[in-house]
């Protein structure tokens, strides 16, 4: 196993004048020989600061060249280098810099730091550019430990138990050169990065994959609504040929242009995308709309960056993630799922479903400061427990088709909902709180936080998101927050995510307007199903009754016929059909108008329905809003038939005597 070190000084000899890293924001270019230099002067100037083995090296700056030979500087010390997001809380950042305890953080200026140790060292990047170029011919950069930690990722909130991964110099180059083979990356290719550079993918895919190979990169900043209609202009202006994208950056594009680029581009080649699960509807389409293949990639940050592929060669496939690079071991353990709710199980499939696990030199080697995690997250036999479920097919592809972890992956950003709900929790009026991602086509899955709130407080959504967003990182606020009245939970207590994901969106809903719609209870669609269905909504969200008033209009006789006992029976099995959720159950109102029959025949009406478990009321009719099934009077030759529509008003009294 060869060294980050070895790898840089190897590239900058067989090229030196080759470009590297092309800086869009400030116009720098870096050769492959500038960019050793530069390495060789970084290892110089941290080890006279201090830096030397198992030490910390912060970079809080966004989408700078620098960070690649910084990374390599701190792979030859055998120090590590922490990049952040300038973005994080000061809180968050408090809690990061005090485990990590840097033995040097560079920041883009001069503003104040929280949490930094008095006496720590720190330096701005210019004062830190400045320094280098007045540097004299460092000494070599020795080779460094190949299997030491270079690098450590941030991957947490503000919960007290940061998370950073720890990931190796050899881990590094094993995966980048596996990708670089399997897709034939060569000297002539120029990559583009508009991903940020304290992530993972941008690290891995637009760092050291074309440093393996000699390739160019073209660095830009975080892409954005601001500058994604320049985005294909600028490929063709670059003439690229591999971008690095994530699935929130194809539905973009897709919406920005939904004709195509409109321009052509003759040496693209095609797209990596990663970082987030990638839907075959959306990658279809991207493929048809700009004509380019797209290549996914499934790992985590423990994983360094990809262990499984979707092979370029070969008959293309949409609905896996491919098959494991030859760096990863990967194996599916069913023994991981206990229930349902854990997967989405293809019925079609005999393949058994497990967690997806997975051993090799490229697994993190553990948590920084966090054994007990460490512990939990591996396996007896060493593979690392993802928390992801998926299955292999028969060609050796890998199917994801579940989580075992509450993660949310926003624009390729893991979401930890635990520390949303931490900070919601905090707020006076909240009693219970529960935060999910919900499908989004643009940014993958969309953050939305459900509070329950305690009696006899009230606290507006607006009020409760200025809360949470001052206590949390701009990446982890909430794109929704919603009131509801209830969590809906299984008889063990345990939130049920599945349906609440369903309540959240509106889908249970839109299949409860369905049923009614069937033919079983309907021969006709029912008038003004919109306010049906915003009915039923409420009524799920607040965990009220879903109010069903039957107009039932009475025969002319002493005794029920068969077809009213065959009416009653629909209505019965309807709100069998209709008790989704224990908080929200149907609520069937008969309305006896027209009785003619009399009292005994009110009275059969009464008996035989309460026999069928309907609850026949008392007293005055439901008022305002609420459903009609009205039920039109039956001959002895028709079979019953029920339709729906919205009641405007309420409803005459009534009593069944």
């Amino acid at each position: 196993m060869t060294s980050l070190v070895a790898l840089l000084r190897e590239t900058a000899a067989r090229s030196p004048d080759a470009r590297f890293i092309v800086h869009l924001a400030s116009g720098a270019t870096i050769s492959y020989a500038e960019a050793w230099t530069t390495a060789e002067r970084l290892g110089a100037r941290l080890t006279s600061m201090g830096v030397g083995p198992g030490a910390k090296v912060v970079f809080i700056v966004r989408n700078h060249w620098l960070v690649f030979p910084l990374l390599v500087a701190c792979s030859g010390l055998g120090a590590a280098l922490v990049p952040l997001d300038p973005e994080l809380h000061p809180d968050e950042l408090q809690s990061v810099l005090g485990d990590v305890a840097p033995a040097l953080t560079v920041t883009a200026g001069d503003a104040p730091l929280p949490g930094l140790a008095p006496g720590a060292a720190r330096l701005s990047l210019p004062a830190l550019l400045d320094a280098l170029a007045a540097d004299p011919a460092p000494p070599a950069l020795d080779d460094g430990d190949p299997t030491a930690v270079c690098l450590m990722i941030y991957t947490s909130g503000t919960t007290g138990a940061n998370k950073h991964v720890m990931l190796t110099a050899a881990g590094l180059r094993l995966d980048a050169t596996a990708l670089a083979r399997r897709y034939r990356v060569t000297a002539d290719d120029r990559m583009f990065c508009v991903l940020p550079t304290h992530h993972m993918n941008a690290i891995m895919i637009t760092g050291v994959v074309p440093m393996v190979v000699g390739a160019t990169v073209f660095l830009s900043d975080i892409l954005s609504f601001k500058n994604a209609r320049r985005y294909w202009a600028q490929l063709a202006e670059l003439e690229i040929t591999i971008p690095s994208l994530v699935p929130s950056i194809l539905a973009l594009m897709l919406k920005l242009f939904p004709d195509g680029p409109g321009l052509p581009l003759p040496r693209l080649r095609f797209g990596f995308c990663g970082a987030a699960p990638l839907s075959e509807a959306l990658w279809r389409r991207f493929e048809e709309v700009f004509g380019i293949p797209i290549f996914q990639g499934y790992g985590l940050t423990e994983t360094t960056c990809w262990a499984t592929s979707t092979p370029p060669d070969g008959p293309r496939r949409y609905d896996t993630v491919g098959v494991p690079l030859d760096c990863a071991e990967v194996r599916v353990d069913s023994a991981r799922v206990t229930s349902l709710e854990d997967a989405l199980f293809d019925p079609t499939s005999d393949a058994p479903a497990g967690e997806v696990q997975i051993r090799g030199p490229i697994v993190t080697a553990g948590y920084f400061n966090n054994p007990r995690l460490t512990a939990e997250s591996m396996t007896e036999d060493g593979f690392f427990r993802t928390g992801d479920i998926g299955r292999f097919d028969a060609d050796g592809h890998l199917h994801i088709t579940g989580r075992l972890k509450e993660i949310i992956i926003k624009n390729g950003a893991n979401v930890f909902a635990g520390d949303v709900d931490r900070a919601l929790a905090r707020h006076p009026a909240v009693e219970l709180c529960k935060t999910i991602g919900v499908p989004d086509a643009l940014v993958g899955e969309r953050v939305v936080s459900v509070v329950v709130l305690r009696e006899g407080h009230d606290a507006s959504e607006r009020d409760l998101s200025a809360f949470v967003n001052a206590a949390l990182s701009r990446h982890l606020w909430p794109d929704q927050l919603v009131r509801m009245g209830y969590l809906p939970a299984g008889g063990a207590g345990k939130i049920q995510l599945a349906l609440l994901r369903r309540i959240l969106t509106g889908a249970l809903a839109e299949e409860i307007t369905a049923d009614l719609r069937r033919w079983r209870f309907n021969r006709a669609p029912p008038a003004g199903e919109p306010a049906l269905t915003e009915l039923i909504q409420r009524a799920l969200t607040w965990g009220a009754p879903i109010p069903l008033v039957v107009s039932w209009g009475a025969a002319r006789r002493d005794t029920l016929s068969a077809l009213d006992r065959e009416a009653l029976d629909r209505l019965a099995a309807l709100q069998r059909v209709l008790r989704r959720v224990p908080q929200a159950p149907p609520v069937l109102t008969v309305v006896l108008e027209d009785a003619e029959g009399g009292a005994a025949y009110l009275a059969a009406v009464a008996a035989y329905a309460e026999g069928l478990g309907l609850s026949l009321g008392r007293g005055p009719a439901p008022e305002a809003e609420v459903i009609t099934l009205s039920f039109d009077p039956p001959d002895d030759r028709t079979t019953p038939t029920l339709w729906l529509s919205p009641v405007e008003g309420g409803l005459s009294p009534w009593r069944v005597d």
